[in-house]
């Protein structure tokens, strides 16, 4: 077997046995680089879906999921629609205040804590969500057309377990790294 070339060896991106196929991290990677398409899609159908009704990406996706989850949960507030999608509760606020100046939300007072707030849907942002239902539910249809019942059950159930480990991950990056003096980025000045 010829010697591997020190130029092209390049180590293990994972080590977990799990994520390996004959000690080879290949598979891995092209998971890796299949999610990644697979996000950017989902991204890019996020914010079209958006711009038919007027919002961004992160706008609209607020906005159905506070008119989805004020159905089933009645009352929601920031933190709950923060968690609901893995996002700061600081950044959520924000957001929502966009779309309260965009009449697309109301904020009142809860009545059980004044310190919180309720959030609920328009009449006008009501009647955007339902405008792009045509849109919408083929898209989605067309997104995930491979998938079986039983895919979308174990797909759904890794990706509940995935979602979690994004801030845990950082927190592994910034402690290996701490001590790691970080890469200056040359300036146009000076990559002369």
């Amino acid at each position: 077997m010829p010697e591997a070339d020190a130029r092209t060896s390049l180590p293990l991106t994972a080590s977990r046995p799990a994520l390996l196929v004959g000690g080879s991290d290949r598979e891995f990677r092209e998971l890796v680089h299949d999610m990644l398409a697979f996000s950017s899609a989902i991204q890019e159908v996020r914010n079209r879906l958006g711009q038919q009704i007027g919002l961004s990406g992160t706008q609209y996706t607020l906005l159905i999921s506070i008119a989805r989850l004020s159905e089933s949960n009645g009352e929601l507030g920031v933190n709950q629609l923060a968690e609901h999608l893995h996002l700061s509760g600081a950044f959520v606020t924000i957001e929502v205040n966009k779309l309260v100046a965009a009449d697309l939300v109301t904020k009142t007072v809860n009545p059980d804590d004044r310190r919180r707030v309720v959030l609920a849907i328009t009449d006008e942002a009501r009647k955007r969500l339902r405008g792009l239902s045509h849109i919408q539910c083929p898209a989605n249809d067309a997104l995930f057309e491979p998938l079986e019942a039983q895919d979308f059950r174990a797909l759904r159930d890794v990706m509940r377990r995935l979602a979690d480990t994004g801030p845990r991950t950082l927190a592994v990056i910034d402690a290996l790294t701490a001590d790691t003096p970080k890469r200056k980025r040359k300036t146009s000045a000076s990559a002369v």
